[in-house]
């Protein structure tokens, strides 16, 4: 998945990013976020997680996807970078 994001990212490097967030979103959410893939998990207290890898995107997207998560009212748990294209 190209390089690793040990190096220096900028505002303007696109990269790709695994989002995790509390509550269930179906795959047909992968299209409206603009997503690679949609995974979610329930742990034995029976609390859903999703987590979503994005396409390769810059700052100012991954902002924009924040945003629209933000705005369904579903609390962030992480955001990590997986690789910098």
């Amino acid at each position: 998945m190209g390089a690793s994001c040990r190096r220096r990212l900028t505002m303007y490097d696109y990269a790709v990013f695994r989002i995790r967030i509390q509550g269930a979103l179906d795959e047909n959410w992968s299209d409206y976020f603009g997503t690679q893939s949609v995974l979610v998990e329930v742990d034995e207290d029976e609390i859903a997680t999703t987590t979503f890898v994005t396409e390769a995107v810059d700052q100012s997207a991954l902002f924009g996807l924040l945003n629209r998560l933000n705005a369904l009212g579903l609390p962030l748990l992480a955001v990590e970078c997986l690789s910098i294209e």
